[in-house]
């Protein structure tokens, strides 16, 4: 599952707001499918890690690698959710 972990950094000098962890899939897959991205290059799950960095999890057929060709419909539309996203990585564990 690692090589399909998105990591998605928020600006850790502020304060976590309330769990919005499926509107952040929500957001990130609409503006997937708005931009014709391949139909596997989704994320199904999303949580935040004690640092409040949200971890996406794709497709099983998508390789977090894959959703690099997109990080910046990613973070644009994580944005839209919560104004502190500052950017994404991959996971490295």
């Amino acid at each position: 599952m690692a090589e399909r972990r998105r990591i998605i950094r928020r600006d850790e000098n502020l304060l976590l707001p309330i769990d919005m962890d499926q509107e952040f899939a929500s957001a990130i897959d609409r503006a997937l499918f708005h931009e014709n991205a391949l139909a596997h290059i989704r994320m199904l799950h999303t949580k935040r890690n004690a640092k409040g960095a949200i971890t996406a999890i794709t497709h099983p057929n998508a390789a977090a690698e894959m959703a690099l060709l997109y990080s910046n419909i990613i973070i644009t539309a994580a944005r839209t959710v919560e104004k502190e996203v500052v950017d994404d990585e991959e996971n490295e564990c």
